[in-house]
This record gives C-alpha cells, sequence and structure tokens, in this order.
C-alpha cells in the first residue's frame, strides 16, 4: 500500500505542474480584465496565486509562476498597458517588491512543502519496515520452534515418531526457504536488477514445473488442471513464470480449506493477441474493497487468517510486468477467487530450435 501512496507523490507529473501554474495565472489575468480592480489590487491577486501555488506544485514551477505572473501584470495592467515599460517610478519599486517577495516566499513555502512531504514518506518508509520486520520475525518463529523442538526429540528411538520429525523438519526448512526467496524476489523487483530472459514457452510445461514446486503445499486439496492441447507456445521467462503460478497454487491452497478444489486454467483471448493462465480456488473470496489493493506489499485478506508477509501477490504482479503482462483478480459467480496470469500472444513463425 505504500507503494501506491509513494508512486503518486513522487510520480506526479512535472508538465502537470507547470500547467497547473499557467492555468492559475491565466485565470487571474482574465479574472482581472472582467473586474474593475485596478493593477495594484490585481498585484494581490496575483502574489495570492503564486503563495496558493506553492502549496501544490514543486519548487521550479513556483519560481517560474512568481516571475511570470509578475510578466503579465506588468504586460496587461500596469500603465502603460501591454507593454513592458514603466511610467512612474513609484511603479518600478512596486514591481521590483512584487518579484523579490513572490519568490522568496514561493521558494519557502515550496521548500516546507518538500520538507514536509519528505518526512511523510520517511515516517511511512520506517512504519513499512518496522512492519517487515515484525513479520519476518513472526514467520521465524514457527520454523525455529519445530527445529527446537525436533532437534530435542530426535534421540528417539520410535521410527515412525523419527519420521514424522523429519516430515516437521522439512516442512519448516521449506517454510523459511520460501520467505528468503519472497525476499530476494521483492528486493530484485525493487532495485531494478529483474532482468527477464524471454523464450518461447510452452504452457504445459510451465504449469507442470509450478504444479512440482509447490507440491507440499497441495497436498490434500484436489487439483484440476486444464490446459487446452492447442494452446499457442509464448513468449516469457519460463522461470519466472514457473513461480508465479507456484505463489499463486500456495496462495489458492492457503485460502482452501481441504478437501476444496484448485482449478488450473490456460487459454488465449478471443482476438488472439494475449495468453493467459489462470487459478481458481474455492475460498472465501477476495472482498471488493481489497481487490484495488490486493497486490501491493504487505496486503493480506480480511476474511482468511493472516499468514506470510504479504509479498506472494505483490511478486506475481511484479513478475508479470517484467514480462510484459500483468495479473488480474475476480471472484466467480460459485464463490472463491480467480486469478488471471496475462502475457502477449506473438505469432511463432518457424518452430523453436530445442
Amino acid at each position: 500500500m505504500l507503494d501506491g501512496k509513494r508512486t503518486r507523490t513522487v510520480t506526479r507529473s512535472v508538465t502537470w505542474d507547470y500547467a497547473e501554474v499557467l492555468g492559475a495565472i491565466l485565470l487571474v489575468t482574465v479574472g482581472g480584465c472582467l473586474t474593475p480592480l485596478n493593477y495594484r489590487a490585481l498585484g494581490f491577486v496575483y502574489l495570492l496565486a503564486v503563495i496558493g501555488l506553492s502549496l501544490r506544485v514543486r519548487r521550479w514551477p513556483v519560481l517560474v509562476a512568481a516571475l511570470l505572473s509578475g510578466l503579465v501584470w506588468d504586460f496587461v495592467f500596469v500603465p502603460p498597458r501591454l507593454s513592458f515599460s514603466v511610467l512612474h517610478f513609484d511603479d518600478t519599486l512596486l514591481l521590483g517588491g512584487y518579484f523579490a517577495v513572490a519568490l522568496m516566499i514561493g521558494n519557502q513555502l515550496a521548500t516546507l512543502r518538500s520538507a514536509d512531504e519528505r518526512a511523510k514518506l520517511l515516517a511511512e518508509s520506517e512504519h513499512m519496515h518496522q512492519i517487515l520486520l515484525d513479520s519476518v520475525a513472526h514467520e521465524l518463529m514457527t520454523p525455529i520452534a519445530v527445529f527446537r523442538s525436533a532437534v530435542d526429540q530426535l534421540g528417539t528411538n520410535d521410527p515412525a515418531r523419527r519420521e514424522y520429525l523429519i516430515g516437521e523438519i522439512r516442512i519448516a526448512a521449506q517454510r523459511l526457504d520460501d520467505l528468503v526467496a519472497n525476499l530476494l524476489n521483492q528486493s530484485r523487483l525493487e532495485s531494478g536488477m529483474l532482468k527477464p530472459q524471454l523464450d518461447w514457452c510452452d504452457g504445459h510445461d510451465v504449469v507442470s514445473a509450478a504444479c512440482q514446486s509447490a507440491g507440499n503445499w497441495l497436498k490434500g486439496r484436489p487439483l484440476a488442471i486444464n490446459i487446452p492441447s492447442d494452446l499457442p507456445i509464448f513468449q516469457a521467462d519460463a522461470v519466472l513464470m514457473e513461480q508465479a503460478i507456484a505463489h499463486l497454487l500456495r496462495n489458492a491452497a492457503i485460502h482452501t480449506p481441504p478437501p476444496g478444489r484448485i482449478q488450473v486454467e490456460g487459454g488465449s483471448s478471443k482476438d488472439s493477441k494475449r495468453v493467459f493462465i489462470a487459478v481458481t480456488d474455492e475460498g472465501p473470496g477476495v472482498p471488493a474493497d481489497l481487490r484495488t489493493r490486493i497486490f501491493d506489499k504487505f496486503a493480506h485478506g480480511t476474511t482468511a487468517r493472516k499468514r506470510g508477509l504479504g509479498l506472494g501477490l505483490s511478486i506475481v504482479r511484479g513478475f508479470m510486468r517484467a514480462q510484459g503482462g500483468d495479473v488480474s483478480i475476480e471472484s466467480p459467480p460459485k464463490g472463491g477467487a480467480r486469478f488471471t496470469l496475462f502475457l502477449p500472444l506473438e505469432k511463432c513463425q518457424s518452430v523453436p530450435d530445442e
């Protein structure tokens, strides 16, 4: 969720800032032409407009607003009108004072606003880091407890008990492996170090590899795979696709109580421009208000027990977008959740070399 807020703040278009500056100055100019205010009063109106803009836009657009408003005020309203010349020495001092005050106030207010935004972002970042540390600590507690308990009991002479403890250790080790993999994948996505290796992929092979990767999570849950035999091959990073599908299968297993069924489907869009692979579960579904942020970091469903760091679906979206695709979510009429991975479908002119 922080990502969305930070992106909206940081990526506010500079072009839009300048457009807002031009719009505000144009509005004051048109209003001044339609009102009986004298040019000195209009100077204060322009100054108020600059102050208002300094609370909304960046520093350089504010400085442009201060200079441009002074020039427009001089050219349109200060006698002689439609000229940059000044008749009276008092007006020269007035214009000079206007430029000085507008530039200083606009710059200072813009600087204070930027500092306030940076402080808010820093506070949110620290909050998110605290959430991450708390989540990691919580996730580490269970496998560590399993290891400690298993080590204390491995000396037993009961073969069945030893086999059970070894199974518990394997599960705990897999959980630690998933935790580390999620953290590393999220770091790769945020640092921009993820470089997909696109190649021709077969949907059957990718889904099969993903099912093997998520094998332990799927125990006790019937798995139905429906990938058409004529599904066209598509360009993707096989490793990223396998991990994305495996993430969705683990997510479905977590939210689908046994013996609920998990279904994997594949196909292409009606216009043959996209190929998709969808994973559908029979869990509690995703509320409408959560669907818009389900792919944000640390997002958890409200109808299911909180488990994991909340990075899995964020990583899925990052993997798909890195390949030029995307992921969507919907709730089928019969309940549950359906996650669909999309990739652009390109025509293969010849059979790829093995």
